[in-house]
């Protein structure tokens, strides 16, 4: 026997048998009478016993039939609660709210959005940018979800996941000689002074973990000056005054004045994931394994 049976014809079986004509039945499933006695015949030949006897004035259910309709109904009631609570689930579903970079490539973003959706754990993605420091301190407040920051910083004891690394560039001024190379060394930047880096005291870890490359690299800037916000440094660039060297995805941001250049050195910033402790442990593991998807392509990603 095939009984490759499924719902539709359940219910046009039920609606028969509660109408016991099959015009009025058609008339309640909005279809024309071929169709629906079509798909009888199809249930009945699956089941291999008739389920309905039909004459010119009326249709009447065998014993199967009787059988059939109180257990068809039976399954189609579940099988619409089941389909109801299903749906459910899914707008009960949270919207993860992300902190990125203002300086970030947000081309990797759909790609993280859908795999965050795939993994049924949210619905999708509201975005806004801040500062490492600032989404740090957000998402402690409970006003975000997630942020990816710029590392090694302190997270102040908020889950955190290291999704990869992205390379820094040069920026000069336009209306220097060194804006006419097409790569920049570290050592090139002494001839533009001062040298703008941020304070220790804003991020240590951060300050730190610049100072080991440079170490490594055997650069140490002739005169330094602190650096406020990256736009402030970015128009004192293209004034005239100064250099500085920020990631790689701002190449491709224009700001008056000011060239950027990719360096000969592999100086690098981590880029991890932070979420809150609030958030439940299944959408933290699916936020930590689609975070690498918003780096994938960044410019100056490794």
């Amino acid at each position: 026997m095939n009984r490759n049976i499924d719902i539709r014809q359940l219910r046009y079986f039920i609606a028969v048998a509660e109408e016991r004509s099959y015009r009025r039945a058609a008339e309640r499933l909005h279809i024309t009478q071929p169709p629906l006695s079509r798909q009888i015949a199809e249930l009945e030949a699956a089941l291999g016993t008739p389920l309905l006897v039909r004459n010119t004035r009326s249709v009447r259910l065998t014993p199967a039939g009787e059988t059939a309709l109180e257990s068809f109904s039976d399954l189609v009631r579940r099988f619409d609660a089941a389909v109801a609570r299903v749906a459910g689930s899914a707008t009960n579903l949270p919207r993860l709210r992300l902190a990125l970079l203002s300086w970030f490539d947000m081309k990797g973003l759909p790609a993280f959005e859908r795999e965050l959706k795939r993994s049924g754990r949210a619905i999708g993605v509201e975005v806004s940018t801040a500062t490492s420091l600032e989404a740090i301190t957000r998402v402690h407040r409970g006003e975000l979800d997630a942020a990816l920051v710029a590392g090694p910083t302190a997270t102040r004891g908020l889950p955190n996941v290291v999704v990869g690394r992205i390379r820094l560039a040069a920026f000069v001024p336009r209306s220097s000689a060194l804006a006419q190379r097409r790569t920049l060394s570290l050592r090139d930047l002494d001839r533009i002074p001062p040298f703008f880096r941020f304070r220790r005291g804003s991020n240590p870890h951060l300050y730190d973990h610049f100072d080991e490359q440079y170490r490594a690299l055997g650069f140490r800037p002739a005169r330094e000056s602190d650096a406020p916000d990256a736009l402030g440094v970015l128009a004192q660039i293209g004034a005239g005054r100064g250099c500085t060297i920020m990631p790689e995805p701002l190449l491709k941001q224009r700001h008056p004045g000011v060239v950027g250049r990719r360096l000969r050195e592999t100086v690098t910033v981590d880029m991890a994931m932070v979420t809150s402790t609030a958030l439940a442990a299944p959408l933290r593991t699916a936020v930590e394994n689609a975070a690498h998807l918003l780096i994938a392509d960044v410019p100056g990603s490794i």
